[in-house]
């Protein structure tokens, strides 16, 4: 396109405006109190409108649209009123021939009726919901076993060489993405437990994944690279029925009002992603198909992490079920590194829920029923991961503790015995009175959901919060035979 000379006539428009315009003006002081009408048919004008107007005149109380030309003598003005509770005033008339009030008043009739309709249209589009947006679903590639195991020595040899090397450790983090995006979980996986032995390099190693998930670098068409953080807002809630579904566009909304209560600087970029991550998704993967998140949202599609599909059907069949169940999940969101301090998140956290909780429950409720629900401060993503894990594994303990203590007469009568269970990557916790081998109540607790989860850890923590309560808690190991 050229530009235009200041001399140069305006070239029109092929078509015609619509006939009315609805819309609002600002002013010094921010939004007017007022929308306005602009009529762009002959006699052409533009006149203020109002809602929430009681005003009384013959025909209110008429099925119908009823309504009246007023004249206001102290202020000389036109008034039109009508039964829809709105009133139009400070009429401009643009052409050299004014309408009789008759002509006038049938063409305010029109325009109240257009009126209704724009604001049905925008009622079916909230009802609808945003535009849905192309669903990715990162790769998985299991590799065959000969070129995995030699992929995973690789892996392992490069993170032992890396140990106190700068230079080697950066090749380092490019070597753990490349692994993280090819698709196969085995490879890092296995890298790290072979590593065990070596605390120094498997510690290497798995930093390098965290930072890859927590620090996401995308690349895009255009050569450009943009740096990222990955932030979450925990999210608990309860469900009477069976199933968790997890994508929810409407979260988009939560964007600006985000952005805006974290005072993130306007040019920055803050994304919600519409796809909730519950405990299970996290540990199905070992969290490591997070590395596909930033490149999927940066493209303006929206990641999967389980087939649409499928996910959808096991759901709609699973939500037939009464299954009372409660559910730790995460709302992932993608901030321009740099954009968000920590520390000015930490201030303005109780703002940031205020302005979410409304817009996450209405996503939420729009697409699965849910029963209580709690939202967490946001936090950088391994931050919010440890955080929300550590305080929903008190909530559910604390709960049945306070239960049986209440039956049982005190809680220095309980005891608790805990055994690892790799299936649910946590401990089982039995509940019961001291001297007693029979159990009264299990309870869950959950290591926290990570690239190389932390069995030592969660047991440091079982243990750390049972000394706080005083209740005795030894380990039962299973034996296999």
């Amino acid at each position: 396109m050229k530009s235009l000379p200041r001399n140069a006539r305006i070239r029109g428009e092929p078509y015609l405006p619509n006939r009315f315009i609805f819309g609002d003006a600002v002013d010094e002081q921010g939004l007017e109190g007022a929308e306005y009408l602009m009529h762009t048919e002959s006699p052409a004008f533009v006149c203020r409108l109002v809602g929430n107007d009681d005003t009384d005149f013959p025909g209110r109380e008429r099925d119908g649209l009823a309504s009246a030309m007023l004249y206001d003598e102290e202020e000389s003005l036109t008034v039109y009123v009508c039964n829809l509770r709105l009133r139009l005033f400070d009429f401009n008339f643009y052409d050299e021939i004014e309408p009789s009030v008759g002509e006038l008043q049938d063409i305010c009739d029109e325009a109240m009726r257009v009126y209704q309709r724009l604001h049905k249209a925008y009622a079916d589009r909230d009802a609808a919901g945003p535009e849905p947006r192309e669903m990715r679903i990162g790769p998985t590639k299991p590799l065959p076993p000969a070129e995995r195991q030699l992929a995973v020595g690789k892996l392992a040899e490069q993170a032992r060489q890396a140990v106190g090397k700068p230079m080697e450790g950066a090749q380092l983090a490019a070597a753990v993405q490349m692994a993280l995006l090819a698709g196969d979980q085995a490879v890092f996986t296995e890298a790290q437990l072979s590593l065990v032995s070596e605390p120094a390099a498997r510690q290497l190693l798995v930093n390098s994944a965290r930072d890859a998930v927590a620090f996401p670098e995308v690349m895009r068409k255009d050569g450009n690279v943009m740096s990222f953080e990955l932030w979450a807002l925990p999210f608990a809630f309860s469900r009477s029925q069976g199933g968790v579904w997890w994508h929810f566009p409407r979260l988009e909304s939560l964007e600006v009002a985000l952005a805006d209560a974290l005072e993130v600087p306007e040019k920055s970029i803050l994304w919600i992603s519409p796809t909730l991550f519950t405990v299970d998704m996290l540990n199905e993967r070992a969290c490591q198909d997070l590395v596909q998140l930033a490149p999927v949202m940066d493209a303006g599609c929206d990641f999967a992490p389980l087939d649409p599909e499928s996910s959808r059907a096991t759901f709609d069949a699973a939500r037939k079920t009464v299954e009372p169940q409660l559910v730790m999940s995460w709302i992932p969101f993608l901030v321009e590194r740099g954009a968000l301090p920590p520390e000015r998140a930490r201030r303005l956290a109780r703002r940031a829920l205020d302005a979410s909780m409304p817009l996450v429950q209405q996503a939420v409720a729009a697409e699965m029923e849910y029963g209580e629900a709690e939202l967490f401060a946001p936090l950088p993503w391994w931050e919010a991961l440890s955080s929300g894990m550590r305080a929903w594994n008190r909530k559910r303990l604390g709960i049945s503790v306070a239960l049986l203590a209440t039956s049982q007469g005190g809680i220095e009568k309980l005891e608790a015995v805990a055994e690892y269970q790799p299936e649910i990557q946590g401990y089982e916790v039995g509940l019961r009175l001291k001297g007693s081998d029979e159990i009264a109540a299990r309870v869950p607790w959950l290591a926290v959901p990570d690239v190389a989860p932390d069995r030592d850890a969660c047991w440091r923590d079982l243990a750390d919060c049972l000394k706080e309560a005083g209740i005795p808690l030894s380990q039962s190991v299973a034996r296999l035979h």
